[in-house]
């Protein structure tokens, strides 16, 4: 029998820690290699399924210090991530997923997503129990990431602004943050 220390955390807990490691990753992998735009719906897929794992891992963290905040930060996280990959596996082979009202409900998707991890970063840092810089991170990497939502017409290929550098900034940082935490989760 392996001896561990009480405080250590469980099997599931690891594994849910290293899925959110893997989909900080994948949302970083863009920044380093060109990714093929076959393997973009499940890398984006990975991402919100590593932010959902997050969320699952630490609401115990959460909850010991405040139950209403971590319900209020955990739901949308899950729901509005959850809710974002929905939308990728049914845009997969479609001509013009962006287009019409299809695209619409993927922009409030992708909307609600940002701000539900912005929200999830802002109660970590409200309750103080998980690692502050990675959920300072988080919060400003999912604000600035809403700026290049194409639809709020801020930036595009056709008209860069400076809210495209931004944009980017905020993804990168989102992607720092999940890893950041899901190495917090996994590796104590």
């Amino acid at each position: 029998m392996i001896a561990t220390h009480p405080d250590s955390p469980s099997t599931a807990t690891r594994l849910l820690g290293f899925i959110g490691v893997l989909g900080g990753l994948g949302l970083l992998a863009a920044f380093v290699v060109e990714i093929p735009s076959t393997l973009n719906s499940a890398r984006q897929v990975l991402f919100c399924a590593g932010a959902i794992a997050i969320a699952l891992a630490t609401y115990g963290r959460l909850a010991a210090v405040s139950m209403p905040l971590a319900l209020a930060a955990t739901i949308p996280l899950i729901v509005a991530n959850a809710w974002y990959i929905a939308w990728i596996l049914l845009a997969v082979g479609r001509e013009r997923p962006f287009a019409s009202d299809f695209g619409m409900v993927g922009f409030w998707a992708g909307l609600a997503f940002w701000l539900a991890d912005a929200w999830f970063g802002i109660v970590a840092l409200r309750l103080g129990v998980l690692l502050r810089w990675a959920a300072v991170a988080l919060v400003v990497g999912s604000m600035l990431a809403i700026l290049g939502i194409d639809r709020l017409g801020l930036t595009s290929a056709a008209n860069p602004t400076v809210f495209g550098p931004l944009a980017l900034v905020g993804i990168g940082l989102n992607g720092i943050a999940w890893v950041l935490l899901g190495l917090e989760i996994a590796v104590p």
